[in-house]
């Protein structure tokens, strides 16, 4: 009999090439075979068990059945009374091809496998779960009860049964799946110190998630300060029959923005949490600020921000502010806790149109890196609303303006819905940042805001204008009398009278006239 492990000269057959039996089932089950001779035959021993012997060895018979060496197989021949079966077809001689199953009565299930001259006598990973499979199919115990050893078996063939190359492949893979292992783990260790260590930067977060704090429902209090700019901006609106009119026919093309992000390991993907107490709340670090983790199942880290943004295209393009697209851009609270190695992420950025039920997600399709602009899109806008039209030339000093948008986000919606309805949102247990804004689009309580005022400085990078707006306006139009879009409302200038900056028309053609963008020309 040849053993498995011999010399490879010796297990040559007659024009080169190598011959294995790979044993089903019997006492040999699970192991293989190659046939060194060039006729073998297949012995039955007086305890049962089958064993292969050289047909020139002396002593026994013919055995069960003889294997002969020709070219381009095997040859099989039946020596008794027992009935051999080759996949499935009884026989009593047979050309066998390579991975045909021989099953002999009351006897072993093997099967026949042939190595071209020159190739390795090893399994692939095919084979390597063929025949354990078959193995186990054959073995008579529950499923659960053979289920351990199948796998053992598949384990061992692929450490003893594959080629070199294979097994310093897989040995290769596993120490690359460990190495990065043992990074994102000593990455991830190394962050929850930082995170431990930084409290400062930890308080930062918590400005961030106060300031987004504010765009939800103060339960109990309705929003007096915000009514009181409400009412400011009614009366504004009235004074002209004509400004009126713009704003009717403008408003249903500006979009109210809501969107929310939050920070994640940039190694791992695991996006930063609360860490909760007992109670279910989140835990306060020392001195302000939450306590955060990167793992748990706590809620993820999110700050809620709100913008304003205008249909600009029927290919369904939004414009905004830059900085309200990408919000963390340029905030001391946010570089606070990018050192901390965390990258921030939008988790959602929504849109609503005025008098519209439902939101609808929008998608950045690109930033201007020379203006604080940027575009959005939403094919729905498109099919729903009239384009706002770009003015072809500049505003002068003393022309008229209107502005449109939703300063103060939440908090100035509400103020318009009213108290009764406030009141009513206080009691639901969606009332937070999102649900509040879907309970006041559901009762058609979406709408933006108008003011106007007098362009006070026209340069080419920004248009100075004295209209009263707040944050929260961010990305909404910059009118004329014709209802044309002369500028972006970008900011306000602090403790200068109200006024404020926009990005000149100018700046949102060419971002629209960029290659890739939809419709660029």
């Amino acid at each position: 009999m040849s053993a498995y492990g011999e010399d490879a000269a010796s297990n040559q057959l007659s024009d080169g090439a190598t011959a294995t039996v790979a044993w089903l089932s019997g006492e040999r089950r699970g192991r293989t075979e190659r046939l060194g001779d060039a006729a073998v035959r297949i012995e039955a021993a007086a305890s049962g068990a089958f064993t292969i012997a050289s047909a020139t060895a002396s002593g026994g018979d013919a055995g069960v059945a003889t294997l002969q060496r020709v070219r381009g197989g095997c040859r099989l021949d039946a020596r008794s009374k027992r009935r051999v079966w080759v996949d499935g077809v009884a026989v009593r001689a047979h050309l066998l091809r390579g991975g045909e199953v021989v099953e002999i009565e009351n006897g072993p299930v093997f099967r026949f496998r042939l190595y071209p001259p020159g190739a390795e006598a090893a399994k692939s990973l095919g084979d390597v779960f063929t025949d354990c499979v078959d193995c186990a199919r054959r073995d008579g115990r529950a499923l659960w009860v053979k289920a351990p050893g199948l796998v053992r078996d598949v384990v061992r063939d692929l450490a003893t049964q594959t080629s070199r190359w294979f097994r310093l492949g897989v040995l290769a893979a596993i120490a690359a799946l460990a190495a990065a292992t043992v990074y994102q783990f000593q990455h991830a260790r190394d962050l929850e110190q930082r995170l431990a260590r930084e409290q400062g930067r930890i308080q930062a977060l918590g400005e961030l998630l106060g300031r987004s704090g504010t765009e939800g429902l103060a339960r109990g209090r309705p929003p007096t300060a915000a009514a009181d700019t409400e009412r400011r901006l009614s009366a504004l609106e009235a004074r002209s029959v004509a400004l009126g009119n713009i704003i009717a026919a403008v408003s249903p093309s500006v979009v109210f923005i809501q969107g929310g992000f939050g920070f994640e390991d940039p190694a791992s993907g695991r996006p930063l949490r609360m860490v909760l107490g007992p109670d279910g709340l989140p835990i306060e670090i020392p001195g302000g600020g939450p306590a955060v983790t990167l793992n748990g199942d706590g809620p993820v880290v999110e700050v809620n921000f709100t913008g304003t943004a205008f249909v600009v295209s029927t290919d369904g393009l939004l414009v905004t502010n830059r900085h309200v697209a990408m919000p963390w851009e340029h905030d001391p609270s946010v570089e606070l806790v990018k050192a901390l190695g965390l990258r921030p992420v939008m988790r959602r950025l929504v849109g609503y149109l005025a008098d519209a039920g439902e939101p609808f997600e929008l998608g950045l399709v690109g930033a201007s890196d020379a203006a604080d602009l940027a575009l959005l899109s939403c094919q729905d806008v498109a099919r729903l609303r009239t384009p706002l039209k770009l003015a072809s030339a500049a505003p002068r000093p003393g022309d008229e303006v209107v502005v449109l948008g939703y300063p103060t986000g939440i908090r100035a919606l509400l103020a318009r819905a009213g108290e009764r309805f406030v009141k009513a949102l206080g009691e639901r247990p969606d009332a937070d940042f999102w649900g509040v804004a879907q309970a006041l689009a559901r009762s058609g309580l979406i709408r933006p805001l108008a003011t106007r005022g007098i362009v006070g400085q026209v340069t080419g990078e920004a248009v100075v204008y004295d209209a009263e707006t707040t944050s929260g306006g961010s990305g909404g139009p910059v009118l004329n009398l014709a209802g044309e879009v002369i500028a972006v409302n970008m900011a306000v200038i602090p403790r200068f009278g109200g006024s404020n900056i926009g990005v000149p028309v100018e700046h949102v053609r060419d971002l629209l006239n960029r290659p890739g963008v939809p419709g660029s020309r």
